[in-house]
Formats: structure tokens, C-alpha cells, sequence
């Protein structure tokens, strides 16, 4: 009869275990440099693409990060416009219909046009922090 062993299992298992703490540190600080990262892009972009008299610079001071959301399957974080303008009209909206536009007003994609500017900064920020909590 055939015998099989296994030896050093255990060594295996304590670096994957000490790579999953290691993950559990890091990517939440991964996810607020991403984040901090993007909220500026937007602001950036949101400042540059409506720059008419009529803009107040208030859309972009609104947009903001949540906090790290989630649970064990996966984490994120929002990057959004928050908060409501004088009138009570919740920015979010504002955004939202600038980036898609109505039936009588065009598409300005600023996020879309964020995201892409930034993919690469916002992926560059989230890799220094993997690699400063796995140094």
C-alpha cells in the first residue's frame, strides 16, 4: 500500500495566514489613498469643465470619500458628491445629470473623464501602500 506524507504544512500555512493580516492592514489604507486620489480628480475635472460664471464651485467642494465600507468578502470605498445646495437639491443630482444630461441639456461626462485621467495615479497611490505594509 502507498503511503503519502506531508511535511512543512505548517510553515505554508503560518505565511499564508501572515499574508492575510498583512492584506487585512493594508487594504483599507490602500482604499483611502485611491480614494483621496479621485476626490481631487473629480474636483480638478469638475472645476475645469464648468468654469462658467454661473458655477459656484459648490458641486466640487462636495465631492468627498465615505469611510472604508464592507464586510470580509470584499471592502470599498464611494467617491461621490454629497450634501444638498441652498434650494435643497442634492448634489449628487446635480452631478448625476451634468454626467448623463436631460432631454433638453447635453451629456458633460466629468466623471467619466475623471476616472479615466486618473485610473493610473489611483492605481499608483493604492500600490505604495501594499508595498510599504509589505515591505
Amino acid at each position: 500500500m502507498a503511503k503519502f506524507e506531508v511535511s512543512g504544512f505548517a510553515d505554508v500555512e503560518k505565511q499564508l495566514l501572515q499574508r492575510t493580516e498583512r492584506a487585512a492592514i493594508a487594504v483599507p489604507l490602500m482604499l483611502e489613498a485611491g480614494a483621496k486620489v479621485l476626490v481631487e480628480a473629480h474636483k480638478s475635472e469638475i472645476e475645469m469643465t464648468f468654469s462658467s460664471d454661473r458655477s459656484t464651485g459648490a458641486l466640487a467642494e462636495s465631492i468627498k470619500s465615505s469611510g472604508v465600507e464592507g464586510g470580509e468578502l470584499g471592502k470599498y470605498i464611494e467617491v461621490s458628491p454629497t450634501g444638498k445646495d441652498k434650494k435643497g437639491v442634492s448634489n449628487a443630482t446635480k452631478g448625476f445629470v451634468l454626467q448623463y444630461g436631460r432631454s433638453n441639456m447635453p451629456a458633460r461626462p466629468w466623471m467619466t473623464a475623471a476616472n479615466a485621467k486618473a485610473e493610473g495615479d489611483v492605481n499608483a497611490a493604492m500600490r505604495r501602500e501594499w508595498e510599504a505594509a509589505n515591505a
